[in-house]
């Protein structure tokens, strides 16, 4: 074994000595269950208030994710791309997640989180949609068929 893993094991059981003597060994298990209580309410404090700003950032980015997603659905449906379907449809399912008219309190984060996930999925596919050139899409057949010594 190693000689400094030998020296701080002797360096806390001094340590040990000292808190003892101070604390006094028959007080020292409630004051160390106590420091652990009072760590472990801190933490608890500090994710409570964590969860209460994710909250708020959870549906600013949902939100403000849809009207990407539905500007974008829009641009790749002025281009023919397939977008008014996915709008209506994301739409739909965002409002079931998020929309509770009647509750006294709002959606919870996982139902918001959920709506995040859709309309960042959407948005992507907009996104790639637009990136893909157009679809050919011919308006019906040509005024004359082609034959010989016509132009094409």
């Amino acid at each position: 074994m190693r000689r400094e893993t030998i020296l701080l094991i002797w360096i806390g059981g001094f340590v040990l000595a000292v808190l003892l003597y101070i604390i006094g060994p028959d007080r020292f298990f409630d004051s160390v269950i106590d420091t652990l209580d009072s760590i472990g309410f801190s933490f608890r404090e500090f994710v409570a208030t964590l969860g209460a700003q994710a909250y708020g950032v959870i549906r600013a980015a949902a939100i403000a994710l849809y009207v990407v997603f539905a500007v974008l659905a829009f641009l790749a449906a002025q281009r023919r791309h397939r977008g008014i379907g996915a709008l209506v449809g994301v739409s739909v399912v965002f409002l079931l997640l998020v929309w509770r008219p009647y509750a006294e309190f709002p959606a919870p984060i996982g139902r918001w989180f959920a709506a995040l996930v859709l309309v960042f999925a959407g948005a992507a596919v907009m996104t790639q949609r637009l990136l893909a050139p157009p679809p050919f899409r011919q308006d019906g057949p040509p005024p004359f068929p082609p034959g010989p010594g016509r132009p094409l």
